[in-house]
């Protein structure tokens, strides 16, 4: 269980960053700073690579049989890893449009 637990606080910490970076990000392309927000993007891409392979890393062991028990901390880290690549998607269709209107 405290494998479990472990992988959950690094989808959280990496998931919570990544959104943190995003909003971040859109504050900068709302400024007109594109670069910067550009850049910001592509480093919480980086952290939600890692809550993703940390994520698949449990799938994995989960095809090979080693199941693991129910988590309500892996509950709430996935919800967050949901969360940020769906604000991931938004973020960077507003970005798009702060660059076509600026």
């Amino acid at each position: 269980m405290v494998e479990i637990e472990q992988i959950a606080f690094q989808i959280i910490s990496s998931s919570g960053d990544a959104l943190s970076t995003m909003m971040k990000a859109l504050q900068f392309g709302r400024e007109g700073n594109f670069s910067e927000a550009d850049q910001l993007m592509k480093d919480a891409s980086a952290l939600l690579s890692k809550a993703h392979k940390a994520q698949t890393e449990l799938i994995v062991k989960e095809a090979r049989g080693e199941k693991s028990e129910y988590s309500i901390m892996m509950v709430h880290a996935q919800d967050h890893m949901m969360n940020a690549l769906l604000a991931q998607t938004l973020i960077s269709e507003m970005l798009s449009l702060y660059k076509k209107i600026g």
